[in-house]
């Protein structure tokens, strides 16, 4: 406020100074004149005098200065009155003070001009400064509040997704009570909702497919063009195209899984399914296991949250010695209190955490989990708690047993069937309980209808292996098509 005041002040005081310059520089008269006072003497007393003096001699009167100057003071043409008539002053037209009255106005105006140009910047560079702040507080607070609204519209989701689960299911009952459904037609139709999600599912993955493969292919033709005109051969081209980086690392990676027959072992990576891996001692069980929990850590940002493995010293040694798992269960009393903590582990993050982060848990010698009776009730629930609440709880499970029976998988009876659909098992092959053969059977495995497949032959690929895999994401390249 006092700066504006000094800024207003300040050229009131340089306009004041600009009239008074100009009107300091006009002219008062176009010609030279003489003042002059006519002061005849009374021959009568003072008050004669007086009288006189009141009537001739206080009247200014002028003459031209030449006359004045031509005629020798009126001597000579009035030589009767002597003294009376008598010089007062000189009023030249020449003005002395009028180039310093044209600079003073001068002066004056460019003070206004700068005084309200000073205040204007001023006033624009407080409205901006103002502006700036206002902005910044409304974007402080709206991000603020962006995390509650996230927040609350999450929880309205949620909220609407279970009171319409909850009246689904109370309109389900009514219906059984009332003779028009049953079990049985309730899971045919539960079977079909998920074949037609799994078909939506690989229909929108294969357009996304199509898309990248047409960026890919179009790329290619404009950098062979291009190549062509700066004389480059194809493998220049390929160089250029293709840098040594971590993003091309993991595209290299990614696209060797989709490319090995028909991409089974990235539906597998990317499936939530829980997976079993099965086979004999020597058949590459730890090994496929840890490719895989290695593969969703590299590539989707999961990482191992808990290693459940009666063997862990040995196979951290080994197997496991690319994996970090947070937590690690190694005897049998830490390995039940681990099956009981994932259980409620996975409710907790369905019910309570709307923004989980995905992560994975890796369970070890399943086989010998039933005959304990430490762990075989802890097992047994966590087993037939598996096959639907990981999914719900963003937690991908990958277990290895040598046999998929309900003996061998916990002794979790009466989930065979719900085994058998709801997850996907690989077994693994040995010939002589050394050397892993590249042949196995996957079964579970949605294809593109949305239907499981039964005892598919599959080959499992040299480079799959923790050490290929940890080199190649660490700058040395797998050559997937050796």
């Amino acid at each position: 406020m006092k700066q504006g005041v000094f800024e207003l002040a300040l050229a009131g005081v340089c306009g004041v100074a600009a009239v008074i310059g100009l009107a300091t520089s006009q002219t008062r008269q176009p010609y030279d004149l003489t003042q002059i006072q006519f002061c005849p003497r009374s021959i009568n007393d003072v008050e004669g005098q007086i009288a006189l003096d009141k009537r001739f001699c206080n009247q200014p009167r002028f003459v031209l200065t030449e006359e004045w100057q031509r005629y020798g003071l009126y001597g000579s043409i009035i030589p009767y009155k002597g003294d009376a008539i008598q010089w007062v002053r000189d009023l030249p037209t020449d003005n002395p003070n009028q180039l310093l009255g044209y600079g003073v106005a001068v002066t004056g105006l460019w003070g206004i001009v700068g005084c309200l140009v000073v205040r204007g910047q001023r006033l624009k560079r407080t409205d901006y400064e103002l502006g700036e702040l206002e902005k910044t507080g409304d974007y402080a607070t709206w991000q603020h509040n962006k995390h509650k609204r996230e927040v609350k519209q999450h929880s309205t989701q949620l909220y609407t997704e279970r009171l319409k689960d909850g009246l689904s299911g109370l309109d389900t009952e009514e219906r059984k009570a009332l003779g028009l459904t049953d079990e049985e037609n309730e899971r045919a139709k539960a079977r079909i909702q998920l074949e037609d999600f799994m078909k939506a599912r690989a229909v929108n993955h294969s357009v996304m497919d199509k898309t990248i493969a047409e960026n890919l292919r179009d790329k290619a033709k404009a950098d062979q063009e291009r190549g062509k005109i700066e004389g480059k051969t194809k493998g220049a081209i390929a160089n250029d195209n293709h840098p040594l980086t971590d993003q091309r690392l993991i595209s290299d990676l990614i696209e060797a899984l989709k490319n090995h027959e028909d991409g089974w072992l990235w539906k597998v990576i990317d499936n939530q399914k829980p997976v079993w891996v099965l086979g004999e001692a020597g058949s590459g069980k730890s090994t496929l296991a840890a490719s895989i929990v290695m593969l969703r850590e590299y590539l989707f940002d999961m990482p191992l949250y808990q290693l459940l493995d009666a063997h862990a010293g040995e196979n951290l040694r080994n197997a496991w010695k690319y994996l970090s798992p947070q937590l690690i269960a190694k005897t049998e009393e830490e390995i039940g209190q681990a099956f009981d903590d994932a259980r409620e582990r996975w409710l907790d993050r369905i019910n309570n955490q709307s923004d989980k982060r995905p992560q994975q848990l890796l369970v070890d010698e399943f086989t010998n989990y039933s005959e304990s009776d430490i762990t075989k009730e802890p097992a047994k629930k966590f087993v037939k708690a598996s096959l639907s609440d990981p999914r719900k709880a963003e937690e991908r499970l990958v277990c290895i047993a040598h046999f998929f029976t309900n003996t061998a998988t916990g002794g979790s009876d009466g989930t065979a069937k719900g085994r058998s659909r709801g997850t996907i098992q690989i077994d693994r092959k040995t010939a002589d309980g050394k050397t892993p053969l590249k042949v196995a059977i996957i079964n579970g495995l949605n294809n593109s209808e949305g239907d499981a497949e039964i005892d598919k032959k599959v080959t499992i690929p040299s480079w799959l292996t923790p050490e290929s895999i940890h080199k190649h994401l660490n700058g040395q390249p797998v050559d997937f098509d050796d």
